[in-house]
């Protein structure tokens, strides 16, 4: 007869042994419920800026942009424009422009030129992150055409001499004034609105935007240019305020336009005023909108009294009367 205390033993050994041999792993708990080993961490993306873009303009627009960003901060903002073969044909600049419920938003302001070629064409946008990283940014923009007067000016002797005739000062006024109206200052932000008449209501328009001129000489001659602004018929002596508020960058008589004032109101962005007959401001004074800088008269280039209203933005002029019914940066 076999033991019975040996036979219990040996069972007891068989039972625990597997318990025993087996060793258990490290994400299995008493209870035996598992632990997934943890997964490695994904950081977030970087915050990326958004772009906002008008899907068409008029040619004699102002071409307005907006880039925010909902996280983070941007560095700078370039934009330019390229047609169907890819050549530029604006370039403009950002600045910061503060908007709600954004941690940092920044605009670019451009002018489309009334003789830039109708069609489709693309924008490309480039942010500067504050991590120094570059983004991208691009959309379509189709540029609609805008019917222009056809115009012939007669001039007199001295019209046709002062225009014709060559003078150094008139190239040196020039290559000033281009230079002035290309000049960005990312900091001279002061009016973004809505502008409002340089002369009280009711005086005639003469001339208009965009009117494709033909020059009449005296001696039989002729020449062709573009009217970059409006003219308003204006007895000497009327008044003549400022279209919106900003910074006086130019107060001089000069040959062809004679005392003229340009008014600097978004980086980029400035007013003209031609033709007066005094001026009420000096270079570096800051003006209000409605503010009464100066006054119409008959100087420089000109057939009567009249004042020449002129609103340029990245060096090309664009047609002022949409301004004054549209903000230069849309809200």
């Amino acid at each position: 007869m076999k033991n019975p205390a040996r036979i219990f033993c040996v069972c007891l050994w068989l039972v625990l042994l597997p318990g025993c041999m087996y060793a258990r792993p490290a994400s299995e708990t008493l209870a035996g419920s598992i632990i997934l080993p943890e997964a490695p961490h994904e950081e977030a993306p970087p915050p990326q800026p958004v772009l906002s873009a008008p899907q068409s303009v008029a040619q004699g627009d102002i071409l307005s942009i907006r880039v925010s960003m909902q996280e983070g901060l941007l560095r700078g903002l370039a934009a330019e424009l390229t047609d169907g073969a890819g050549k530029k044909v604006l370039s403009f600049t950002g600045f910061r422009f503060p908007a709600p419920e954004t941690a940092d938003a920044w605009a670019a302001v451009g002018g489309i030129s009334s003789v830039q070629a109708p069609g489709d064409y693309g924008l490309t946008v480039s942010a500067v992150c504050e991590d120094g990283r570059r983004v991208t940014l691009s959309s379509d923009l189709r540029i609609l055409g805008r019917a222009f007067v056809q115009e012939d000016i007669p001039l007199n002797q001295a019209m046709s001499s002062l225009r014709a005739d060559p003078d150094p000062r008139k190239a040196v006024e020039s290559r000033e004034l281009w230079t002035l109206l290309t000049t960005i200052n990312p900091s001279s932000v002061y009016h973004a609105g809505e502008l409002c008449l340089p002369v009280a209501e009711g005086f005639r328009e003469t001339s208009f935007f965009g009117d494709r001129r033909t020059f009449l000489y005296t001696d039989g001659g002729t020449s062709k240019s573009i009217h970059y602004g409006l003219d308003y018929a204006t007895p000497r002596g009327t008044p003549v305020q400022a279209a919106g508020a900003g910074r006086i960058v130019m107060a001089k008589e000069r040959v062809l336009t004679g005392f003229s004032i340009v008014i600097e109101h978004l980086p980029g962005v400035y007013s003209l005023y031609y033709h007066l007959d005094r001026l009420n401001v000096k270079e570096g004074q800051m003006v209000n909108a409605g503010e009464r800088i100066g006054d119409s008269g008959f100087t420089g280039l000109a057939t009567g009294p009249h004042l020449h209203w002129e609103v340029r933005a990245a060096g090309n002029a664009v047609e002022p009367k949409t301004l004054l019914r549209n903000s230069f940066i849309p809200h």
